[in-house]
């Protein structure tokens, strides 16, 4: 088992166990997890990993949040290590989405994300999603 599998597999266990409130889990079963100190549950690093997960870039996060490219790239790279990284989308920016790939020439993940102001891979992410989704309706 590979240690991200390992990692993920003990992160769900401590959620069944503790519940969904991290800041409430026992430090040594953090330190465990994680394999290195603790990192601190914040109400601003809550609001880095939301808009990290909505496919903002890192440049837009770091800009509006006062935080270096850097910081918030290496929080990002932490959360793709512990498989934390699962891109999300609100109705509207679905909505939005759809109408930029319908009415732009040639759409690509790159140029869409561009005109979006969003991420390639969240783009990529989304993409997907929205092509199960009429996949699924055309059954």
């Amino acid at each position: 088992m590979s240690s991200n599998k390992k990692m993920a597999a003990e992160i769900r266990a401590a959620y069944a166990t503790y519940g969904d409130n991290p800041d409430k889990w026992p430090k040594d079963v953090k330190k465990e997890i994680r394999g290195q100190a603790e990192e601190h549950h914040t109400a601003e690093n809550n609001v880095l990993r939301h808009m990290i997960l909505h496919g903002y870039t890192n440049q837009y996060i770091a800009q509006e949040r006062s935080k270096t490219p850097q910081y918030i790239q290496q929080l990002r790279d932490r959360m793709r290590r512990r498989d934390e990284l699962d891109y999300q989308a609100t109705p509207d920016e679905l909505t939005q989405l759809k109408y930029n790939v319908k009415h732009m020439n040639k759409p690509n993940n790159q140029g869409v994300a561009s005109v979006m102001g969003r991420d390639k891979d969240w783009m990529r992410c989304m993409r997907e999603k929205i092509r199960e989704a009429d996949n699924e309706a055309r059954r």
